[in-house]
């Protein structure tokens, strides 16, 4: 009963911690911007995508265009496992008093922790907010001079 009981309360705790995430602004200027979501999902109960589209259809209106979009790292997880084991074993120097040997195992894992960012702007936009803007996690890349 115990057992379930812990199942249940971490199941609840880690659909409670990713159905906090949602779409965000990582930046904007005036026809375009970068909407960033956990992933690039549109799957009930995480409808990421959607939310992204809303987004932009409520920074630049309804006609847009995606320019670019990327999964990108933003930080790193680190965990640390450890299982420590206690044994009894004799005391050579004092046989009335018991000995224990305590050995520790461990291991660390690291991995990246990542969200998808999707570049947009105004369909059709001239000037300073299409030209300057840039891909997510990249550079701008050189345009050729137009006759």
């Amino acid at each position: 009963m115990g057992r379930t009981v812990a199942i249940v309360f971490i199941l609840g705790c880690v659909t409670n911690l990713m159905g906090c995430a949602s779409a965000r602004y990582v930046s904007k200027q005036g026809d375009s911007g970068v909407v960033a979501i956990p992933s690039n999902t549109n799957s009930p109960p995480f409808r990421y995508r959607q939310e992204a589209e809303e987004l932009m259809r409520k920074h630049v209106g309804p006609d847009f265009e995606i320019v670019d979009e990327r999964e990108v790292v933003t930080g790193s997880r680190v965990m640390n496992n450890q299982e420590t084991q206690t044994q009894m074993t004799p005391n050579k120097k004092q046989p009335n008093m018991p000995g224990e040997r305590i050995s520790t195992n461990g291991m660390v894992t690291s991995t990246n922790t990542t969200e998808y960012q999707i570049t947009y702007r105004k369909r059709g936009a001239t000037g300073g907010g299409a030209s300057t803007i840039q891909p997510a996690g990249g550079t701008v890349p050189a345009r050729s001079p137009q006759p």
